[in-house]
């Protein structure tokens, strides 16, 4: 079980709180898209978020400057449970006709049909029959939509976390958000984003069944919007490094890969690790911090 100590319960307790209104969107979702293909994908996302009314720009697409890289370790999670999904909570009262021509938009390229299946070809055991599944890319988040009869209208979005680093992963998300999750589970946790009167953001958490591993969405990339980020570095549990002046690179429990967008970076901090060659390694208070080639 991983600890953060006493500067972790200080994010906890708010005492490093957020810059902006209460409504702003402290989270974004980078996807990578292979050349030729990111106007097209930025466009058809634009499109679908333009029928639920969500007036932030959540989603960016950008090309990928190099194809994805198949490392071995990650080859036995090929099989695994998408890492990433998306879906939309649609209500039935502003028109049923709406939601038929989302899922209709999901039938058209460049849309296609996910499968949640086991390479056995068997049914995940967390997976229902009644639900269908898209994506724009194999390694890009899975979508779906969903009918609801009461609430605010939802886009979630959603980690699964191995049945392990599931308690981790909550404490790791809630000290870069700086709050609790605002619903909490035995399997799984939401947390809010942004809301209007008329639809809600959310990033939710939620546990796989013991021995269902995660298969990393590689062309997906969360950024999140943080207040003290030098304070916030050394208590991360995987290595940080600095990618500008105001933003870090890092990774969850399940290596979900993570940007970190200061509002007031300590540029003393910055300064002495970007002058760093590439390749080498430094120290943060006691842990290890490699520059990537």
């Amino acid at each position: 079980m991983h600890f953060y100590g006493q500067m972790a319960s200080r994010f906890l307790r708010g005492d490093f709180t957020m810059e902006g209104s209460a409504d702003s969107l402290v989270m974004t979702v980078h996807l990578l898209a292979t050349s030729g293909q990111s106007l097209l994908l930025q466009q058809t996302l634009d499109r679908l978020l333009k029928w639920i009314c969500l007036d932030v720009r959540l989603f960016l697409v950008s090309e990928r400057v190099t194809p994805v890289k198949y490392y071995e370790k990650y080859h036995q999670n090929s099989s695994g449970f998408p890492g990433m999904s998306i879906l939309l909570f649609l209500h039935e009262a502003f028109g049923e006709e709406r939601i038929f021509q989302v899922r209709d938009f999901f039938q058209h390229p460049p849309w296609q049909c996910y499968h949640m299946q086991c390479a056995n070809g068997k049914l995940y055991p967390c997976a229902s029959t009644s639900q269908e599944f898209y994506s724009l890319d194999e390694h890009m988040p899975v979508w779906g939509v969903r009918q609801v009869h009461y609430g605010t209208e939802i886009l979630r979005v959603t980690l699964y976390c191995s049945f392990e680093n599931y308690d981790d992963a909550i404490r790791l998300y809630e000290m870069i958000l700086q709050k609790e999750a605002t619903l909490q589970k035995n399997n799984f946790c939401v947390f809010a984003l942004y809301a209007t009167q008329s639809i809600a953001v959310q990033l939710c958490l939620k546990q796989l069944p013991p021995g269902l591993s995660v298969e990393l969405k590689e062309s997906s990339v969360l950024q999140f919007k943080v207040h003290e980020i030098g304070q916030l570095v050394p208590l991360l549990p995987n290595p940080c490094v600095p990618i500008s002046s105001t933003r870090w690179q890092t990774q969850d429990y399940e290596g979900n890969k993570i940007l970190l967008q200061g509002f007031k970076a300590t540029q003393n901090i910055v300064k002495k690790m970007v002058c760093f060659p590439v390749g080498t390694t430094m120290q943060v208070k006691n842990r290890a911090c490699r520059v990537p080639l």
